[in-house]
């Protein structure tokens, strides 16, 4: 539905057939009209076209079965809940009653589903599944990602990784503060150890953002890819970890944990991207960092930083850790007031 939501931006009037499409674009109704808007609009309907090709959603017998689209949806809807409602159903796939009367009297006529009436309405019916009805249903799913199977297993992991990223993007821009009844949206991001490239990435997030942000120099950048080389040339995995916050395929978080002996850990570099900032992944890492350190049998964590990481302080409090010292010092081109940070764990 890309190409629908886009149409009616131009003031077209998209097809049936068009509403079944699987994206939608409802955020750019606020776009104005511009000379690379055909543009795009073109290339969405040709990812649409291909995309449909490659899933089978243009054959005559879609996923091996004789359903419409339409159908396959409330099928597959059905196969989701213990049991619900024509009203229901209506609703959330925003079809048209009369059209979803027609559909639920053939799967009735045919065996797929049962209606019996709602203890908690008595004017309402509930519709569930039979035996038959959920085989019908198990059996497309089976054809489905047999389907998917074959376009993706082909592929590296990391080009795997990219496509699902993509699919996450698309996701998310497109549905941005959208939420549904049954359906709460993952945050657009995972938490992961770091990976052979990562550190790299690190070093120079951290030179870029604080000269940007605080002025820092070079001096700060050496830090960084002092401490990185640190880590990788003595990484112990029983008791250290790099982890990484990954969104659209772009590293926007990180965070360190090494040994610093005595049953201490110290908490190092840790780095969210303004504009990933609010999403709760300073807190995760944070947070993955504590569970760690405690599963691993550290006593004590230890953090050594500047004042200047207001936006990072409140999360350092949520997490439990503490100031025990500050000394004013000049330090990478500016005058500073480094923090100590301890807590137990």
């Amino acid at each position: 539905m890309l190409e629908a939501e886009l149409g009616r931006r131009a003031r077209k009037r998209p097809t049936k057939f068009e509403n079944q499409i699987f994206f939608t674009v409802s955020h750019m109704s606020e776009l104005q009209p511009d000379p690379g808007f055909e543009q795009r609009l073109e290339v969405i309907r040709s990812f649409n076209r291909m995309y449909m090709q490659r899933i089978g959603l243009l054959a005559e017998n879609i996923f091996g079965s004789s359903f419409s689209p339409a159908e396959l949806r409330v099928l597959n809807e059905l196969s989701v809940k213990k049991a619900t409602t024509a009203t229901v159903l209506a609703r959330e796939l925003k079809l048209d009653g009369g059209y979803l009367s027609r559909i639920l009297c053939r799967f009735e006529k045919d065996g797929l589903i049962t209606k019996e009436k709602s203890k908690e309405d008595a004017r309402q019916r509930n519709i569930l599944l039979t035996k038959k009805g959920r085989k019908v249903s198990d059996d497309i799913l089976t054809e489905a990602r047999r389907i998917i199977t074959n376009i993706v297993s082909p592929l590296a992991v990391p080009e795997q990784i990219r496509l699902v990223g993509a699919m996450t993007t698309i996701d998310r821009i497109i549905n941005q503060g959208r939420m549904t009844d049954d359906r709460v949206t993952p945050p657009p991001y995972v938490i992961r150890p770091h990976r052979m490239g990562d550190i790299g990435l690190i070093i120079h997030n951290h030179a870029v953002r604080f000269a940007e942000d605080y002025g820092f120099n070079s001096e700060f950048e050496a830090l960084v890819a002092e401490k990185s080389a640190e880590f990788i040339r003595s990484f112990n995995p029983a008791k250290e970890r790099c982890w990484v916050a990954e969104m659209d395929g772009h590293l926007v978080g990180s965070v360190f944990l090494v040994d610093n002996g005595q049953e201490c850990g110290e908490l190092r570099l840790l780095y969210v991207a303004p504009h990933a900032r609010g999403m709760g992944i300073g807190s995760n890492l944070l947070n993955e960092l504590v569970r760690f350190a405690r599963h691993v049998g550290y006593k004590k964590l230890r953090m050594r930083t500047e004042s200047v990481l207001d936006y990072a302080i409140p999360l350092f409090q949520e997490a439990g850790l503490k100031i025990v010292r500050e000394t004013t010092h000049t330090r990478f081109g500016k005058d500073v007031v480094g923090q100590d940070w301890e807590m137990s764990l």
